[in-house]
Order: C-alpha cells, then sequence, then structure tokens
C-alpha cells in the first residue's frame, strides 16, 4: 500500500468530513454522513490485513481527535471509541471481503454502511461503560445509537458517490481490487 498517497486522501477527506458534515445533516437530527469510513473500507477491501486494521485504526483516531463527545462541563475528546470501532469494521470487511465483487460501487456503499454501523455499536457501547463508570458524559445510548445508525445508512449513500473516484484510485493506493478469489463448490 502506498502511505503517502494514503496519508493525502485521509488529509482531504477529514477536512471533507469537518467542513461539509454539518452542512449535510439531515435538519437537526444529527444524523449526518462520514467521509473517512468509507475510505476505511475502500482500504479494508483492498490491502493485506494487517495494513487494513492499522489503517483503519488509524482513521479512527484521527476521528476521536476530532469529535468530542456531549458531557455535563464541556466536550471532551474521548481517545479510543472509534480506533477500536473502526478496527472492528476492518476485520469485518476482511472476513466477507473474498465473497464481494470488490471493483463495484455497490459493494462499497454496502460494506460501508455495515462497517460503519458495526463500529457506530463499539462507539456507543463504549462511550456508554464510560458514562456509568464516570457519569459525567450528557448520554443517551438510545437515541445515541439511532442517530448514528442512521448516519450508517447516511454514509452508505454517500460511499456510493465516493466509489466513483475511489476505485479509480486503487492502484494510486497499492490496492488489489481484482476478482474475488471465491469459488462455489461444485
Amino acid at each position: 500500500m502506498n502511505r503517502l498517497a494514503f496519508v493525502v486522501i485521509a488529509w482531504v477527506l477529514l477536512g471533507l468530513e469537518l467542513g461539509l458534515k454539518s452542512a449535510l445533516e439531515l435538519g437537526s437530527t444529527g444524523i449526518a454522513p462520514s467521509f473517512v469510513i468509507p475510505l476505511g473500507i475502500f482500504i479494508a477491501m483492498g490491502a493485506t490485513p494487517v495494513r487494513a486494521v492499522w489503517s483503519c485504526v488509524a482513521l479512527g483516531l484521527l476521528l476521536d481527535l476530532t469529535s468530542s463527545v456531549p458531557a455535563v462541563a464541556g466536550d471532551p475528546v474521548v481517545l479510543g471509541p472509534w480506533a477500536l470501532g473502526m478496527a472492528l469494521a476492518a476485520q469485518l470487511v476482511l472476513a466477507i471481503r473474498a465473497m464481494m465483487i470488490r471493483r463495484n460501487p455497490l459493494t462499497l456503499a454496502f460494506l460501508s454502511a455495515v462497517g460503519m454501523a458495526v463500529a457506530q455499536v463499539v462507539v456507543v457501547a463504549l462511550l456508554t461503560a464510560r458514562n456509568l463508570a464516570y457519569g459525567d458524559l450528557a448520554w443517551n445510548a438510545g437515541s445515541q445509537l439511532v442517530q448514528r445508525l442512521g448516519s450508517s445508512l447516511y454514509t452508505g449513500v454517500l460511499a456510493l458517490v465516493m466509489a466513483l473516484a475511489l476505485i479509480p484510485m486503487a492502484s494510486i493506493l497499492g490496492l488489489q481490487l481484482g476478482h474475488s478469489r471465491f469459488q462455489p463448490r461444485r
């Protein structure tokens, strides 16, 4: 995998996420897409397993550093939930990528929605556990989960559009998106 290309693309998509997320929000619901998650899922679709997981952990740490958690006093930055959630999402993609048509934009859309849903469940679970231990968050796990799962679906729609740019860049990133090696039994 080409690390320089990964860093540049991640930097651009993180800038888009920070700049456009509030503009793309559906009303005042808090449901907004992510630009970074589809990149992590795309990397997991074509990179070696070790590079896929570590790339997703790095993207998760960027999301941890740039997002705050609603708290009773201030809005703290909590390191870890997104990094762990993205690692689990990468593992999910690694487990099923052999059965997917990796050059199809619908594959990236589907895996982005599912991968983000998995990451969001991890984030909500970890932040809920933190809130139970410390009680310092203004947190309702049920409403957070509904809002975040809505964002997962919205991210899948955005990933469909992003796939039109990401799939041609697979060779620049050094990813192998060839045909699946999965062969059905006869």
